[in-house]
Protein backbone atom coordinates (compact mmCIF):
# COMPACT_ATOMS: atom_id res chain seq x y z
CA UNK A 1 0.00 0.00 0.00
CA UNK A 2 3.00 2.27 0.78
CA UNK A 3 4.45 2.45 -2.78
CA UNK A 4 0.97 2.81 -4.41
CA UNK A 5 0.15 5.87 -1.86
CA UNK A 6 3.97 7.46 -2.92
CA UNK A 7 2.87 7.25 -6.70
CA UNK A 8 -0.38 9.08 -6.07
CA UNK A 9 1.58 11.88 -3.86
CA UNK A 10 4.12 11.85 -6.63
CA UNK A 11 1.22 12.49 -9.40
CA UNK A 12 -0.44 15.29 -7.19
CA UNK A 13 2.87 16.87 -6.80
CA UNK A 14 3.56 16.71 -10.85
CA UNK A 15 0.55 18.50 -11.16
CA UNK A 16 1.20 21.37 -9.02
CA UNK A 17 4.60 21.85 -10.58
CA UNK A 18 3.52 21.90 -13.95
CA UNK A 19 0.70 24.93 -13.16
CA UNK A 20 2.14 28.23 -14.44
CA UNK A 21 3.51 30.35 -11.54
CA UNK A 22 1.37 33.90 -11.08
CA UNK A 23 2.98 36.81 -9.36
CA UNK A 24 1.23 39.12 -6.80
CA UNK A 25 0.27 41.55 -9.01
CA UNK A 26 -1.20 39.68 -12.01
CA UNK A 27 -4.30 38.40 -12.52
CA UNK A 28 -6.30 36.31 -10.45
CA UNK A 29 -5.83 32.63 -11.92
CA UNK A 30 -9.40 31.05 -13.72
CA UNK A 31 -9.73 27.75 -11.53
CA UNK A 32 -11.02 24.77 -13.71
CA UNK A 33 -14.40 23.24 -13.31
CA UNK A 34 -13.30 19.88 -13.14
CA UNK A 35 -10.65 18.37 -11.01
CA UNK A 36 -7.97 16.82 -13.37
CA UNK A 37 -8.14 13.48 -14.31
CA UNK A 38 -4.65 12.35 -12.77
CA UNK A 39 -5.32 12.57 -8.94
CA UNK A 40 -9.21 11.07 -9.48
CA UNK A 41 -7.09 8.10 -11.58
CA UNK A 42 -5.24 7.60 -8.55
CA UNK A 43 -7.89 7.55 -5.55
CA UNK A 44 -9.97 5.27 -7.37
CA UNK A 45 -6.85 3.21 -7.73
CA UNK A 46 -6.48 3.34 -3.88
CA UNK A 47 -10.12 2.44 -2.94
CA UNK A 48 -10.19 -0.56 -5.01
CA UNK A 49 -6.76 -1.61 -3.57
CA UNK A 50 -8.20 -1.21 -0.15
CA UNK A 51 -11.15 -3.55 -1.44
CA UNK A 52 -8.74 -6.23 -2.27
CA UNK A 53 -6.84 -5.78 0.83
CA UNK A 54 -10.03 -5.88 3.28
CA UNK A 55 -10.88 -9.34 1.03
CA UNK A 56 -7.31 -10.80 1.80
CA UNK A 57 -7.50 -10.25 5.51
CA UNK A 58 -11.15 -11.72 5.41
CA UNK A 59 -9.85 -14.65 3.76
CA UNK A 60 -6.72 -14.67 6.54
CA UNK A 61 -9.13 -14.37 9.32
CA UNK A 62 -10.99 -17.25 8.11
CA UNK A 63 -8.13 -18.93 7.44
CA UNK A 64 -7.18 -17.95 10.36
CA UNK A 65 -10.07 -19.58 12.90
CA UNK A 66 -9.72 -23.31 10.99
CA UNK A 67 -5.94 -23.19 11.77
CA UNK A 68 -7.12 -22.83 15.62
CA UNK A 69 -9.55 -25.11 15.46
CA UNK A 70 -7.04 -27.93 14.01
CA UNK A 71 -4.89 -26.73 16.47
CA UNK A 72 -7.15 -27.33 19.25
CA UNK A 73 -8.13 -30.76 17.55
CA UNK A 74 -4.34 -31.99 17.38
CA UNK A 75 -3.98 -30.56 21.27
CA UNK A 76 -6.51 -32.60 22.18
CA UNK A 77 -5.40 -35.28 20.59
CA UNK A 78 -1.75 -34.83 21.83
CA UNK A 79 -3.42 -34.97 25.40
CA UNK A 80 -4.88 -37.92 24.74
CA UNK A 81 -1.86 -39.56 23.75
CA UNK A 82 0.17 -38.16 26.75
CA UNK A 83 -2.12 -39.88 29.04
CA UNK A 84 -1.79 -42.83 26.80
CA UNK A 85 1.61 -43.08 27.80
CA UNK A 86 1.07 -42.09 31.12
CA UNK A 87 -1.39 -45.00 31.83
CA UNK A 88 0.06 -47.92 29.78
CA UNK A 89 1.41 -49.42 32.83
CA UNK A 90 -2.54 -49.37 33.88
CA UNK A 91 -4.16 -49.92 30.05
CA UNK A 92 -3.48 -52.38 27.26
CA UNK A 93 -0.67 -50.93 24.73
CA UNK A 94 -3.76 -50.86 21.86
CA UNK A 95 -5.01 -46.92 21.53
CA UNK A 96 -8.31 -48.00 20.19
CA UNK A 97 -8.63 -49.81 23.70
CA UNK A 98 -7.44 -47.65 26.13
CA UNK A 99 -10.18 -45.21 24.50
CA UNK A 100 -12.95 -47.41 24.68
CA UNK A 101 -12.00 -47.69 28.25
CA UNK A 102 -11.59 -43.84 28.87
CA UNK A 103 -15.26 -43.43 27.07
CA UNK A 104 -16.70 -45.79 29.81
CA UNK A 105 -14.98 -43.88 32.27
CA UNK A 106 -16.58 -40.93 31.19
CA UNK A 107 -20.01 -42.64 31.19
CA UNK A 108 -18.82 -44.32 34.70
CA UNK A 109 -18.44 -40.59 35.69
CA UNK A 110 -21.83 -38.97 34.00
CA UNK A 111 -24.05 -42.05 35.17
CA UNK A 112 -22.36 -40.88 39.59
CA UNK A 113 -23.27 -37.63 38.47
CA UNK A 114 -26.86 -38.70 37.18
CA UNK A 115 -27.07 -41.03 40.43
CA UNK A 116 -26.50 -38.23 42.62
CA UNK A 117 -28.64 -35.85 41.09
CA UNK A 118 -31.49 -38.42 41.59
CA UNK A 119 -30.79 -38.98 45.12
CA UNK A 120 -30.76 -34.96 45.75
CA UNK A 121 -34.10 -34.60 44.18
CA UNK A 122 -35.33 -37.75 46.26
CA UNK A 123 -34.15 -35.97 49.08
CA UNK A 124 -35.88 -32.58 48.41
CA UNK A 125 -39.10 -34.69 47.53
CA UNK A 126 -38.62 -35.94 50.69
CA UNK A 127 -38.05 -32.58 52.58
CA UNK A 128 -40.85 -31.79 50.90
CA UNK A 129 -42.99 -34.06 51.96
CA UNK A 130 -42.15 -33.96 55.81
CA UNK A 131 -43.20 -30.74 55.66
CA UNK A 132 -45.83 -31.04 54.35
CA UNK A 133 -47.09 -33.62 56.79
CA UNK A 134 -45.89 -31.78 59.60
CA UNK A 135 -48.00 -28.22 58.67
CA UNK A 136 -50.88 -31.14 58.11
CA UNK A 137 -50.41 -31.76 61.92
CA UNK A 138 -50.09 -28.28 63.21
CA UNK A 139 -53.14 -27.82 61.44
CA UNK A 140 -54.84 -31.10 62.77
CA UNK A 141 -53.63 -30.01 66.60
CA UNK A 142 -54.87 -26.14 66.21
CA UNK A 143 -58.18 -27.12 64.96
CA UNK A 144 -58.38 -29.79 67.46
CA UNK A 145 -57.17 -27.18 70.51
CA UNK A 146 -59.95 -25.00 69.07
CA UNK A 147 -62.45 -27.43 68.92
CA UNK A 148 -61.78 -28.17 72.54
CA UNK A 149 -61.50 -24.28 73.79
CA UNK A 150 -64.87 -23.98 71.69
CA UNK A 151 -66.39 -26.45 73.93
CA UNK A 152 -64.69 -25.34 76.90
CA UNK A 153 -66.98 -21.97 75.83
CA UNK A 154 -69.85 -23.55 75.34
CA UNK A 155 -69.87 -25.17 78.86
CA UNK A 156 -69.20 -21.36 80.10
CA UNK A 157 -65.67 -21.59 80.86
CA UNK A 158 -63.29 -19.16 79.80
CA UNK A 159 -59.49 -19.55 79.34
CA UNK A 160 -57.49 -17.83 81.94
CA UNK A 161 -53.81 -19.30 80.37
CA UNK A 162 -51.38 -22.65 81.23
CA UNK A 163 -54.49 -24.75 80.25
CA UNK A 164 -56.32 -23.39 83.33
CA UNK A 165 -60.43 -22.27 82.88
CA UNK A 166 -62.92 -20.61 85.22
CA UNK A 167 -66.44 -20.33 84.72
CA UNK A 168 -68.69 -17.26 85.18
CA UNK A 169 -68.39 -16.03 88.47
CA UNK A 170 -71.42 -14.79 90.51
CA UNK A 171 -71.35 -11.95 93.20
CA UNK A 172 -73.64 -11.67 95.85
CA UNK A 173 -73.99 -8.70 98.90
CA UNK A 174 -75.43 -8.54 101.89
CA UNK A 175 -78.60 -6.26 103.26
CA UNK A 176 -77.93 -4.55 106.80
CA UNK A 177 -81.68 -5.31 107.70
CA UNK A 178 -80.44 -9.62 106.80
CA UNK A 179 -81.89 -9.27 103.36
CA UNK A 180 -80.56 -10.18 100.36
CA UNK A 181 -79.60 -8.14 97.19
CA UNK A 182 -78.76 -9.43 93.92
CA UNK A 183 -76.65 -7.49 91.42
CA UNK A 184 -76.45 -8.87 87.22
CA UNK A 185 -73.74 -7.31 84.77
CA UNK A 186 -75.12 -5.37 81.91
CA UNK A 187 -73.02 -6.08 78.80
CA UNK A 188 -74.22 -3.12 77.53
CA UNK A 189 -73.62 -0.16 79.43
CA UNK A 190 -70.46 -2.59 81.05
CA UNK A 191 -72.09 -1.62 84.82
CA UNK A 192 -73.56 -3.82 87.23
CA UNK A 193 -77.29 -3.31 88.05
CA UNK A 194 -79.62 -3.81 90.90
CA UNK A 195 -82.29 -6.34 90.21
CA UNK A 196 -84.41 -5.16 93.14
CA UNK A 197 -83.44 -1.37 92.99
CA UNK A 198 -86.34 -0.08 95.93
CA UNK A 199 -84.73 -3.14 98.04
CA UNK A 200 -83.02 -2.43 101.58
CA UNK A 201 -80.28 -1.14 102.02
CA UNK A 202 -76.54 -3.17 100.72
CA UNK A 203 -73.22 -3.55 102.81
CA UNK A 204 -70.67 -3.32 100.24
CA UNK A 205 -68.07 -3.94 102.95
CA UNK A 206 -67.82 -7.89 102.14
CA UNK A 207 -69.35 -9.69 98.96
CA UNK A 208 -69.44 -13.33 98.21
CA UNK A 209 -67.82 -15.02 94.90
CA UNK A 210 -68.61 -17.81 93.59
CA UNK A 211 -67.34 -20.06 90.62
CA UNK A 212 -66.04 -22.83 88.97
CA UNK A 213 -62.20 -23.67 88.21
CA UNK A 214 -60.88 -26.42 85.70
CA UNK A 215 -57.31 -27.45 84.50
CA UNK A 216 -57.15 -28.76 80.76
CA UNK A 217 -53.58 -30.13 81.61
CA UNK A 218 -53.02 -34.38 81.15
CA UNK A 219 -51.25 -34.07 84.33
CA UNK A 220 -52.60 -33.14 88.06
CA UNK A 221 -51.59 -29.96 88.96
CA UNK A 222 -51.84 -27.29 91.90
CA UNK A 223 -53.22 -24.74 90.46
CA UNK A 224 -53.60 -20.66 91.87
CA UNK A 225 -56.23 -18.26 90.89
CA UNK A 226 -56.38 -14.34 91.35
CA UNK A 227 -59.17 -12.29 91.70
CA UNK A 228 -58.85 -8.41 91.56
CA UNK A 229 -61.57 -6.05 91.90
CA UNK A 230 -61.54 -1.99 91.02
CA UNK A 231 -63.29 0.72 91.42
CA UNK A 232 -64.30 3.44 88.09
CA UNK A 233 -60.93 5.30 88.73
CA UNK A 234 -58.99 1.43 88.42
CA UNK A 235 -58.29 1.66 92.15
CA UNK A 236 -58.17 -1.79 93.61
CA UNK A 237 -60.43 -2.22 96.20
CA UNK A 238 -60.52 -6.02 96.74
CA UNK A 239 -58.84 -8.93 95.62
CA UNK A 240 -58.53 -13.10 96.63
CA UNK A 241 -56.60 -15.82 95.91
CA UNK A 242 -58.12 -19.34 95.10
CA UNK A 243 -56.21 -22.07 95.53
CA UNK A 244 -57.02 -25.61 94.29
CA UNK A 245 -54.27 -28.60 95.19
CA UNK A 246 -54.64 -31.86 93.44
CA UNK A 247 -56.53 -30.82 90.52
CA UNK A 248 -57.24 -33.45 88.11
CA UNK A 249 -57.99 -33.07 83.96
CA UNK A 250 -61.21 -32.15 83.02
CA UNK A 251 -63.09 -31.83 86.90
CA UNK A 252 -64.40 -28.67 87.14
CA UNK A 253 -63.78 -27.22 91.03
CA UNK A 254 -66.24 -25.12 92.52
CA UNK A 255 -65.32 -22.56 95.28
CA UNK A 256 -67.16 -19.88 97.36
CA UNK A 257 -65.42 -17.38 99.57
CA UNK A 258 -65.79 -13.67 100.80
CA UNK A 259 -63.89 -11.15 99.67
CA UNK A 260 -63.44 -8.11 102.16
CA UNK A 261 -64.63 -4.47 99.77
CA UNK A 262 -62.63 -1.17 100.23
CA UNK A 263 -65.96 0.29 98.99
CA UNK A 264 -69.35 1.79 99.44
CA UNK A 265 -70.75 1.36 96.12
CA UNK A 266 -70.55 -2.15 93.70
CA UNK A 267 -67.07 -2.86 92.14
CA UNK A 268 -66.53 -1.70 88.35
CA UNK A 269 -64.11 -3.80 86.90
CA UNK A 270 -62.53 -6.98 87.50
CA UNK A 271 -59.68 -9.07 86.26
CA UNK A 272 -58.74 -12.64 87.04
CA UNK A 273 -54.98 -14.28 86.08
CA UNK A 274 -53.22 -17.63 87.23
CA UNK A 275 -50.58 -17.31 89.69
CA UNK A 276 -49.20 -20.46 89.50
CA UNK A 277 -50.10 -23.90 87.74
CA UNK A 278 -47.77 -26.27 89.27
CA UNK A 279 -47.35 -30.20 88.97
CA UNK A 280 -48.62 -31.59 91.94
CA UNK A 281 -46.33 -33.28 94.70
CA UNK A 282 -46.85 -37.06 94.16
CA UNK A 283 -45.97 -37.27 98.36
CA UNK A 284 -49.32 -34.95 98.72
CA UNK A 285 -51.97 -36.15 101.57
CA UNK A 286 -54.91 -37.87 99.18
CA UNK A 287 -57.50 -36.40 101.59
CA UNK A 288 -56.45 -33.16 100.23
CA UNK A 289 -57.11 -33.81 96.00
CA UNK A 290 -59.52 -31.23 94.41
CA UNK A 291 -60.09 -28.79 97.71
CA UNK A 292 -60.62 -25.06 96.12
CA UNK A 293 -59.31 -23.16 99.54
CA UNK A 294 -60.09 -19.13 99.07
CA UNK A 295 -57.24 -16.91 101.07
CA UNK A 296 -57.11 -13.05 101.63
CA UNK A 297 -54.04 -11.37 99.07
CA UNK A 298 -51.47 -9.21 100.35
Amino acid sequence: MRPLFTQALAIVAAAMLSAPAQTQDGPEPVLPTTAPAEPMDAIDLLLERIEELGATVDALRTALADSMLDSADRQRELDELRQFIEDHYEFDRDFAQYQAIKSATRSDAQGRRLEEARQQRAARQTKRTARQHEFLARRVKREAERQRVDGYNRAGFTPLGFDVYMSKAAFNYQTLDGMAARYDWNGLTGHFIRVYPHGPRIDFSSMMVSGSVMSASEQVRDIGIALTFFDEAGTQVGSEIIQVNNARPQVPYPFTTTVAMALNRPFASTTTYVLYADPSDPSAVPGESGSPRGGAAH
